[in-house]
This record gives C-alpha cells, sequence and structure tokens, in this order.
C-alpha cells in the first residue's frame, strides 16, 4: 500500500486554517461522494467507490494531509502529490 503525506506551513492560525479546511472538504465530499467525519483537529475522508481513505490534520502551523492508496492507485501516487500540493498552495495564502 503507497501513502501520500504532504505537510504544509501556514500562517492562518487554527481557526482560520479549519474554516478553509471545512470549505475544501466538504466541497470535495460533495462532488465526489466522500464520507467525512471531523474532529476539533481535522477530518477523516473516505471514498466508498475506491477505497481511498485519508485524513487531514490541522495545527497552529501546519496543514498536514495523509492519503492512503491500495496497489492500483499507487500508479497515480505522482499525480495525487501534485493535486494535493497545488490545491494546499493556493488554499493556504
Amino acid at each position: 500500500m503507497a501513502n501520500v503525506k504532504i505537510t504544509r506551513e501556514h500562517n492562518l492560525g487554527i481557526a482560520q486554517a479549519m474554516i478553509r479546511a471545512r470549505g475544501l472538504v466538504d466541497g470535495l465530499a460533495e462532488q465526489y461522494g466522500l464520507k467525512t467525519s471531523w474532529s476539533d483537529k481535522g477530518v477523516t475522508v473516505k471514498h466508498g467507490m475506491t477505497g481511498i481513505t485519508g485524513t487531514l490534520e490541522v495545527s497552529e502551523k501546519t496543514v498536514t494531509v495523509i492519503v492512503e492508496l491500495n496497489f492500483l492507485q499507487s500508479a497515480f501516487k505522482g499525480v495525487i502529490e501534485s493535486t494535493i500540493n497545488s490545491i494546499l498552495a493556493k488554499e493556504l495564502i
């Protein structure tokens, strides 16, 4: 099983970072049919059809995204990493 782990720094503070994370993840969940489970530190996400699972954790200075891919999905690891990095760069300004 391949994992993607990306940690990005931000200067938003935890409250604003959580607001942006919630807006982003809720939008993706609606678009792609993801199931989400929120906590005070972030969210766990699962895509039922593919079995992809992931977490997004927010701290005062960082956002960490971890995505667990199965064997077939690991072929797309580079594309997934690039997409996550692009989204985080845009959202954490």
